[in-house]
């Protein structure tokens, strides 16, 4: 039976044609040779998974079909109806090389936005196929077809790069352009560095251009040329007019440098002078974080409304069905949320991730980072059970053996690119739009009217959350050696990075202790803020405020640390429990110097401490014993905010030396 050319678009049968030729069969009133010449009109009758290619002219029809096998042999889908689209926009068209796809007129059924898609990528495979069949280089001129050279799309994305252009016009100067042209040539770099050495050169070339002669003759060239090249590199800015963050400037200029260092050592250069080089000043200084916005941690509130508004995500993955796809995103989030771990890491989370003894939960991961597999992390019983619902669920799915072990497989696992698992950047654009399109984030801060303030949702990243697993961690009392374990650091300075105490939230803490400062004998000696800032140094056991030992910064005591004997000793409450682990320290130490019979002015110098050190903890706690509860709470929560100011600092050992033992004492 024949079909129309409206089947061509749909994927259901022309209900006019079916009917009146259902109607006149039934009835008699249809001749054999009526449908025949109707037939004889039109194209076949079409399944859901078939297009017809007849209404075309042959050289297009032929075209048609190698771009459609080009697209199967990447391991690309194909859409019946998405071939539709493009035949019935072509039916007029003698060769898709060289055609311009904005004239062509695509049908009005909903859904043609992929056939114009489609289309414009099988017109690119023809005319790459065209040129190579002619013997064209595609590394000629000064426009190259990304698809065409077969480079790498970027060093994280193995596989050549389907689309886009890189034009080199851009560098205004001819030798520079030339000089880009031939690096890009010997070194073949992925696409994503070609173009970030492109735009550097970019740059470089407009600053050149303003200096004399336009930096057209490079036998002219010397060290002013080259400073005003990478000033011109490092103030150059977005597409949306704002300035380039400095790593990205630093980014660039080591770009430009690579390029020339590569061009001096194949004699590309051998007409520029060696003036024209690097220098001492040519780099980026690296941007000083500011006190007031150290740390990346999340408020509690902004978490919170994360959590309620969760039900909200809504990034589908092509074919499969909705429900998983929001699901396999809200577990991301919650293994984000609750691991701390890197987006890398939780992209590559394999199936069976999750151990339990007895009551407890492990998530086994690897730190691709410090190459460092298989390492198991506590985690709660609520993310293991939602990371066990989505492994049910994933069962749903057609995988390939390709992505079989991952727990977060891609979407395009079964194309051939990648290693079978979802890309970190795919999670975190995912991430991206589910934040931007929120309806609220309020912040923790009141506006003028009492309403919260708006949260900035770009603070709002994957690598946020792990800022904000160690904050919470931090706040909980954690100690800094666990908390390191926790984020699989090898050194604590690096954790201690991760979490920081805002100027603000310190200086309130202050504000809130210096009243409660005493002496040495425990009787009151409140410390004026401007005081406690300034003109004291924090050392173990509380502030010391004497000179000489305040500009070392702590690190030169006249009396080795004896604190309790010092009239510039000035502990408040948030010292309170080092004062106590010294008290300790001091008992164990006089029992162990009695028991090898040192001198009497060692043990009363132990006992004179420790009384001293006693009397100040007891005059603290019954200060604090007779506040109000809400007032206590605010002491012990200020206390906390200091303590961690102080651990996230250089942390000061007592000035003692150990004496290795002699060889022979071994």
């Amino acid at each position: 039976m024949g079909g129309c050319d409206r089947e061509q678009e749909q994927l259901r049968l022309c209900t006019s044609h079916y009917g009146r030729w259902r109607g006149e069969v039934d009835r008699g009133n249809c001749a054999p040779d009526q449908l025949l010449a109707w037939a004889a009109t039109t194209g076949p009758f079409l399944q859901v998974h078939q297009f017809w290619c007849g209404g075309l002219r042959p050289v297009v029809a032929h075209e048609l079909l190698l771009g459609l096998q080009e697209r199967d042999r990447a391991g690309l889908s194909i859409n019946p109806i998405a071939v539709r689209h493009a035949i019935a926009s072509i039916a007029d068209v003698n060769t898709l090389c060289g055609l311009d796809l904005a004239s062509l007129r695509f049908g009005k059924e909903k859904g043609s936005s992929p056939g114009r898609a489609l289309l414009g990528q099988l017109q690119r495979m023809v005319e790459r196929a065209r040129r190579r069949y002619e013997g064209a280089d595609p590394m000629a001129g000064d426009v190259w077809d990304a698809a065409a050279v077969g480079l790498w799309a970027a060093t994280h994305r193995r596989y050549d790069a389907v689309k886009g252009y890189v034009d080199f016009r851009v560098v205004r100067q001819t030798w520079l352009r030339t000089l880009l042209v031939d690096w890009a040539r010997s070194v073949r770099p992925t696409i994503q560095d070609l173009r970030i050495s492109l735009l550097a050169f970019s740059a470089a070339s407009e600053g050149l251009a303003t200096r004399p002669g336009g930096g057209e003759a490079p036998a002219r060239l010397g060290a002013a040329d080259m400073t005003t090249a990478v000033e011109a590199i490092k103030k150059s800015r977005k597409k949306n007019g704002s300035l380039r963050a400095a790593a990205t400037q630093d980014k660039l200029v080591r770009a430009w440098f690579g390029v020339l260092d590569f061009a001096r050592a194949s004699g590309l250069m051998d007409d520029v002078p060696g003036t024209f080089s690097r220098a001492r000043h040519h780099r980026v200084v690296p941007v000083k974080a500011n006190e007031e916005q150290a740390g990346r941690a999340l408020p509690d509130i902004v978490i919170h409304q994360l959590d309620a508004q969760l039900h909200l995500v809504d990034v589908t993955h092509r074919g499969w069905p909705k429900d998983l796809s929001r699901l396999f995103h809200q577990t991301v989030y919650a293994v984000l949320r609750d691991t701390g771990r890197r987006l890398g890491e939780v992209a590559s989370l394999k199936v069976g991730c999750v151990e339990q003894e007895d009551d407890h939960y492990q998530l086994v991961y690897d730190n691709h980072k410090a190459k460092r597999n298989g390492r198991r992390l506590p985690i709660p019983q609520s993310t293991a059970e939602l990371i066990t619902l989505w492994e049910q669920r994933r069962a749903e799915l057609p995988l390939t053996e390709r992505a079989g072990p991952w727990l977060f497989p891609s979407a395009l696992h079964g194309s051939g690119r990648g290693n079978g698992h979802i890309r970190a950047d795919s999670l975190s654009a995912a991430l991206r739009t589910w934040v931007d399109a929120l309806p609220r984030i309020d912040s923790d801060v009141p506006g003028s009217e009492g309403q919260p303030l708006p949260f900035d949702r770009s603070q709002i990243t994957a690598h946020a959350f792990r800022h904000t697993y160690a904050q919470r961690h931090a706040d909980a009392g954690v100690p800094v050696d666990v908390l390191r374990d926790l984020m699989d650091h090898a050194s604590v300075n690096t954790t201690m990075g991760y979490y920081q105490v805002t100027l603000k939230r310190k200086r309130e803490a202050i504000r809130t202790l210096a009243p409660l400062a005493v002496d040495r004998t425990g009787q009151a000696a409140p410390l004026p803020q401007t005081k406690y800032e300034i003109a004291s140094v924090a050392v173990p056991f509380g502030n010391c405020t004497e000179p000489s030992n305040v500009k070392a910064g702590g690190g030169s005591c006249p009396i080795r640390f004896q604190c309790s004997g010092c009239t510039f000793y000035h502990p408040d409450p948030s010292y309170l429990p080092a004062i106590e682990d010294h008290v300790r320290d001091l008992k164990s130490d006089r029992e162990t110097a009695d028991a090898i019979g040192a001198a009497d002015f060692v043990l009363t110098n132990i006992k004179a401490q420790i009384d001293s050190f006693q009397e100040v903890a007891t005059t603290m706690h019954d200060q604090l014993a007779a506040l109000p509860d809400d007032e206590r709470q605010q002491i012990e929560e200020a206390s906390k905010i200091l303590r961690k100011a102080r651990a996230t600092t250089s942390h000061k050992l007592l000035p003692l030396t150990v004496i290795k033992q002699r060889e022979e004492d071994q």
